[in-house]
């Protein structure tokens, strides 16, 4: 294996667990919605997004990343796990 070859893999191990923590992430939003129902919150929290939100930009910042990208990419991990919310709730657009 060439030294390309090699990057390549241990950048497929990496998207390998990034995908193994954002099943986790979005598996928890079961126990988010439970809580949301005895607090009598609505599914869709906008301040709790954006402290998610805030919180990504920050550390992106720190760790000298584009911050908007993350911001991006954590809109997207917010949207799965407001889906899957609905999903859970019976509101969801399964077949």
């Amino acid at each position: 294996m060439n030294e390309l070859e090699e990057v390549r893999a241990k950048i497929e191990k990496i998207d390998w667990e990034i995908i193994a923590l954002i099943e986790k992430r979005v598996n928890l939003a079961e126990k988010v919605l439970e809580s949301k129902k005895h607090k009598d919150k609505a599914i869709n929290d906008e301040s709790q997004n954006q402290i998610v939100l805030n919180r990504a930009v920050n550390v992106a910042t720190e760790h000298n990343l584009d911050s908007g990208a993350l911001k991006e990419i954590f809109k997207i991990l917010i949207k799965m796990n407001i889906d899957r919310q609905h999903e859970l709730s019976g509101e969801g657009n399964l077949p």
